[in-house]
């Protein structure tokens, strides 16, 4: 595989791969768009390289929720690679509340899932790390908050849950449609970094669930109503 790839984590319980169809149409949008082809495998191709990934590399009889990174480069290789083994069977409210700063910084060559997007992710994570937190903030440079530790990020006052407006992610829809379904009105709206501290939660989400973030420039959030959204998340799959 090259260095100039498309990405996107799957998250896979018991052999069902999550939203599949969606993350492949995604990758395809992008690939037609930057590489001037479309995802070079159909959705049971994809299905079965994932399972087949998830199943080298996890253990004998694991019932926990398995996450695998399906990518394909500017050559039309694909690949999977495993990502991890969650502690929860499902999408999660994550026991780990990390501290957070803000960084302003633009992505390379747009908002697509890159290479060099990720790239610029894991930089913005060293410099979040130098000064003393785990996750960086995105905000551009008109200083509005995007992104945490890559992810969409949400910010909750009361019962309003507030996102910043942002290109297709099958993450930031599912949690979209969640928010709904748990009973919180949706706006998307620009969120300015200074009005941050106004809001009562800060969280991300991404192929794990829901995140909560435990302070944002020092400032504290509480991790309360969050959960619900992961609860709502996870009730679109029942067991």
């Amino acid at each position: 595989m090259t260095d100039v790839y498309l990405y996107q984590t799957i998250h896979l319980l018991d052999g069902f791969c999550r939203n599949l169809a969606e993350h492949l149409a995604l990758l395809d949008g992008w690939a037609r768009s930057l590489f001037g082809f479309g995802v070079p495998l159909d959705e049971e191709q994809a299905r079965r390289m994932l399972r087949e990934e998830a199943r080298r590399n996890a253990p004998v009889g694991c019932d926990r929720s398995l996450f695998v990174r399906l990518a394909v480069d500017d050559s039309g290789e694909v690949d999977c690679s495993f990502r991890g083994i969650s502690l929860y069977r499902g999408y999660a409210h994550r026991s780990i509340t990390p501290d957070a700063v803000t960084l302003r910084y633009a992505l390379p060559f747009g908002e697509g899932p890159t290479s060099a997007r990720e790239a610029a992710a894991a930089l913005a994570r060293q410099q979040a790390q130098a000064a003393g937190a785990q996750v960086a903030v995105r905000c551009d440079e008109a200083d509005r908050a995007l992104t945490a530790d890559d992810a969409p990020l949400f910010a909750l006052r009361g019962h309003t849950l507030v996102t910043a407006p942002a290109p297709q992610s099958v993450e930031r829809q599912t949690a979209l449609d969640a928010a709904r379904r748990a009973g919180f009105e949706v706006v998307e709206e620009p969120l300015p970094r200074r009005m941050l501290p106004m809001f009562d939660e800060l969280f991300y989400v991404d192929w794990r669930g829901v995140t909560s973030l435990a302070h944002c420039d020092g400032e504290p959030f509480m991790t309360l109503l969050s959960e619900r959204v992961a609860e709502a998340m996870e009730a679109r799959y029942p067991m």
